[in-house]
């Protein structure tokens, strides 16, 4: 799977959240990640889904992206997990 992302919305959300793109690419590769659909964007007939799993150093992150086809995965934006994200992630394993 390759990744990809607009360098100036990386460094943004970086500062803002204190997530790397690359840190966020790391929670494709957990295998108890849990994706939904995020929303549509209608201006840009775009699908977007979120994905909440564990980077290597076991921080849980929200990360919006598009999956355009093939594998390329664009990542649009991450975060920390909060509280509900954290419960929808451990429900799985009760």
């Amino acid at each position: 799977m390759r990744f990809t992302w607009d360098p100036t919305k990386a460094t943004k959300n970086q500062r803002l959240h204190g997530v790397s793109f690359a840190a966020a690419s790391e929670v494709f590769d957990d295998p108890h990640h849990v994706v939904s659909e995020n929303y549509y964007m209608e201006n840009s007939g775009e699908r977007r889904f979120q994905i909440i799993g564990m980077t290597r150093n076991l921080v849980l992150l929200l990360v919006v992206f598009v999956d355009p086809g093939s594998d390329l995965i664009r990542i649009v934006s991450a975060r920390k997990a909060v509280d509900y994200e954290e419960s929808i992630y451990n429900d799985q394993f009760r």
